[in-house]
């Protein structure tokens, strides 16, 4: 096994360089940087968190996504970064953001800051079905917490909102009114949060004696824009859905956007029913019945659930927060003189 002084003999240099490029402390040159991250990679070298845990904590928790910069524009994601935030000061923990870039991927900067002892913990933002960083991470020695549903196979604590019953009281709430013809808008299927909630909506049709057809449920993407093409071929059948449910509220926006252009009302004509409750959703026109999303206390639980894991305390593998359907105008009873 490769000890820091075969990383500093690689790379040239002394073994307190390796330290600062592994810990990001002192003052290293990129190229010096670059030579002795060669060295860790040509040699195998993994440092001994276990040993330095003994010594000292960075306490310091991090969260690695795609264009964090421009996701901490969306609420939910604002949201839960706070509440993170806000558990982790009191616990006397620090939070970095870090995001990938054109020649590092999001799981080689996870598994990079994990051996390099900045972090004592990492937080994963969307959980797939097949997933490699939770066991990455755990194989660089760095406690993980993932949010998301439940994944076989997935060993790290899981953190999310209980999607499946959210879904199931949302198309409840629709085939009360009457309807019987509900569309799904579902979440990409390699994401662990789209089984669940497609398995809440056909729970409920099922319960209702209601049949699946298999031309109302479109996978759709996470865009307003991707709510909007998807609404458009529901709209394109021959015989459309009188009521969607979608798995965000951004693709229930753009789902509204789709109605209202080919002149029908949502709520009178279509109604719609999102996931979130962003704070637009109160604002839109109309306003958008939509599943409540407990966005700062999810960040909150990853925190303290992250931290104990850390700190070897005891914390439950999987914790799935309520949902709560907060009813507007954008539902209603359907109307006969349309369908």
């Amino acid at each position: 096994m490769a000890t820091i002084r075969d990383v500093a003999r690689r790379a040239h240099v002394s073994t307190a360089t390796v330290s600062y490029v592994l810990n990001g402390t002192g003052v290293v040159s990129e190229a010096t940087r670059e030579r002795v991250l060669a060295a860790i990679a040509e040699l195998g070298y993994q440092p001994n968190h276990s040993a330095r845990s003994l010594r000292t904590r960075s306490r310091t928790i991090g969260v690695v996504a795609p264009g964090i910069a421009g996701r901490l524009a969306d609420p939910a994601t604002a949201e839960i970064i706070a509440g993170l935030s806000e558990a982790a000061t009191t616990a006397g923990y620090c939070l970095l953001l870090a995001a990938p870039t054109d020649t590092e991927s999001e799981t080689e900067l996870a598994v990079r800051l994990a051996r390099s002892g900045r972090v004592d913990g990492l937080v994963l933002f969307d959980l797939q079905i097949e997933d490699d960083r939770p066991a990455l991470l755990t194989a660089a020695r760095v406690a993980t917490i993932a949010i998301g549903a439940p994944v076989a196979g997935v060993t790290c604590p899981i953190v999310g909102c209980d999607l499946r019953t959210g879904a199931e009281q949302a198309t409840q709430h629709l085939i009360r009114l009457g309807h019987r013809r509900i569309a799904l808008l579902a979440a990409p299927s390699y994401l662990s949060i789209s089984e669940p909630f497609y398995a809440g909506y056909s729970a409920a049709l099922h319960a209702a004696g209601l049949r699946r057809e298999a031309a109302l449920v479109i996978e759709a993407g996470s865009s307003e824009d991707d709510g909007m093409v998807a609404m458009q071929e529901l709209l394109a059948a021959r015989t459309p859905p009188t009521a969607v449910l979608a798995a965000s509220d951004m693709l229930a926006f753009g789902a509204m956007h789709a109605i209202r252009d080919v002149g029908l009302t949502v709520g009178r004509d279509i109604s719609v029913v999102g996931c979130d409750d962003l704070p637009l959703a109160a604002h839109t026109f109309p306003p958008l019945t939509t599943l409540r999303a407990p966005r700062r206390d999810l960040g909150a639980t990853l925190a303290r659930y992250l931290i104990a894991h850390i700190e070897q305390r005891p914390a439950p593998p999987v914790t799935l927060l309520p949902l709560r359907l907060v009813i507007r105008h954008s539902t209603a009873a359907p109307s006969r003189a349309v369908h």
